[in-house]
């Protein structure tokens, strides 16, 4: 035992008094109840009868007792008041001494503490599985990014061979251009572009010469095809017509066109829709003059 000074021996009796309710149960040896004593109403148990079992009168110590002259003890029991104790059982002459000890506030410290911990339990395993969804988040990203990659680097090899074939088109129509360019200003022949309502559009020198008018007639809007047509050979034009709209291009034949001077002019004429169009043509007129 420790050998305190009366002073504070006397204070920590008075402060376990004021703060931990201290109260005792005195038990026979044969279980029934010898004395009680101290605030014990203020753990609920009123109206207790000396002399008659306590397992009956006080739940917890029912089948508890008798003691063994070992001390044993009860932390934290709820009480019927709503407190709770800490019970301790030690064995004395007269019998087996119960003492309980409000610990109310150590329970509620301990439980807000437990609670605590549970809650940071869960924080842990919420983050945890914050981050394994995270993680699953970044793999599935990753393969994402990376099935992208792949779908652009194959969209980029598609695309360069696109550009490189449209290229090679672009080239081939610039030749196809220059070659025609060449053709139609070289003047070997009479060429116009016309479409389907009877508007020339434009012509080479030498179809401008073939039907005797200027450019500035042409660029005046002057010139349509169906006017310098003889009217008993129009029925050839209108078939002429229905073969493009069929297959693009007609089949060359004969037919005469009306000079701005009133000559007839006979010609070898064939005639194509414009790719992409169904109402512009180009036409080439070739001189049969000479062979007639």
């Amino acid at each position: 035992m420790l050998n305190l000074p009366s002073p504070i021996s006397d204070f920590i009796l008075k402060l376990i008094s004021e703060t931990q309710s201290p109260s005792y149960l005195l038990v026979q040896r044969d279980g029934r109840l010898l004395d009680y004593g101290g605030d014990i109403s203020s753990y609920g148990f009123k109206n207790l009868q000396r002399g008659e079992p306590v397992g009956e009168q006080v739940y917890f110590l029912e089948g508890m007792l008798p003691l063994d002259k070992s001390p044993t003890s009860l932390p934290y029991v709820k009480t019927e008041s709503g407190l709770v104790a800490d019970i301790y059982m030690f064995y004395g002459d007269e019998g087996t001494w119960v003492l309980l000890m409000d610990a109310t506030w150590d329970a509620r410290k301990r439980r807000a503490i437990q609670q605590k911990a549970n809650e940071l339990s869960l924080e842990v395993v919420k983050r945890q599985r914050t981050e394994e969804e995270l993680k699953q988040e970044k793999e599935e990203l990753e393969a994402l990014v990376e099935e992208r990659t792949h779908e652009l680097v194959i969209a980029n090899v598609d695309l360069r061979q696109e550009l490189e074939e449209r290229e090679r088109i672009e080239q081939k129509l610039r030749e196809s251009e220059a070659k025609f360019r060449r053709v139609s200003e070289s003047n070997m022949i009479g060429i116009m572009f016309w479409d389907l309502s009877g508007m020339v559009t434009a012509a080479n020198d030498a179809f401008l010469d073939l039907i005797g008018y200027t450019r500035e007639d042409l660029i005046a809007g002057k010139i349509r095809w169906d006017d310098i047509t003889r009217p008993e050979l129009k029925h050839l034009d209108d078939e002429a017509i229905e073969e493009m709209r069929a297959r693009g291009a007609c089949t060359p034949f004969e037919k005469q066109f009306i000079r701005k001077d009133g000559i007839r002019i006979p010609l070898l004429f064939g005639a194509a829709l414009l790719e992409g169009s169904q109402q512009q043509t180009v036409c080439f007129a070739l001189d049969l003059t000479k062979r007639k």
